[in-house]
């Protein structure tokens, strides 16, 4: 037999997670309301994103292990025969439902943002490009940075091959000239700058 304190403690379980459930169901509907509002204002930052997105994160770990240990409560409280579900607890099961259908579509919505740079990072990455170019240098990998406070690039000597896959007779023709040993090298720097009201300083 289930003690009747037991069922009590299951019920107001279930209650209590059945409040935050629909706390973070709330907070993660806005939440990608409020990124697409920024994107189409081009407001949207990567260190706002970023931010947002661990914290919904954090939020939906927090609610699946509630979700495991009333599982493990309701399990043990099934097996008996004075079992009986209550309001309280199909209330729960139907928000359960629909948190999780929330959380999926929160994943893709986060996947969907997995590459996203803000509309100001092309304008930044010539300005780069061009203090590069002044210093000799073109750029040799992938640029890096929030496009807010920081960006950086790996770049290398013009007149020095990459150390990447040739694109080009020339640039096979400069690593095979720049080879020791039979190795190719990598004379690739990391350049980095801060970034402030848009500018590189």
């Amino acid at each position: 037999m289930v003690e009747h304190k037991f069922i009590e403690r299951i019920t107001w379980e279930s209650f209590r997670t059945k409040e935050t459930l629909e706390k973070v169901i709330t907070r993660l509907l806005n939440t990608m309301n409020k990124v697409k509002a920024l994107d189409e204002s081009q407001e949207l930052t990567l260190p706002y994103l970023k931010k947002i997105i661990e914290k919904r994160a954090s939020e939906i770990d927090a609610c699946n292990n509630e979700i495991k240990r009333i599982n493990s409560l309701t399990f043990l409280g099934k097996q008996e025969d004075n079992w009986r579900d209550t309001i309280v607890w199909s209330d729960y099961m139907k928000l359960r439902k629909k948190f999780h259908l929330v959380v999926e579509d929160f994943k893709n919505f986060v996947e969907q943002y997995k590459y996203y740079t803000p509309p100001n990072s092309e304008g930044l990455k010539q300005k780069v490009i061009t203090i590069l170019n002044k210093m000799g240098y073109i750029v040799d990998g992938y640029f890096e940075g929030d496009y807010v406070t920081w960006i950086g690039v790996y770049a290398r000597p013009e007149d020095k091959p990459t150390y990447l896959d040739p694109t080009n007779e020339k640039e096979a023709y400069l690593q095979n000239k720049h080879r020791v040993d039979g190795f190719k090298q990598d004379f690739a720097e990391w350049f980095e700058w801060e970034i402030k009201d848009n500018e590189i300083v």
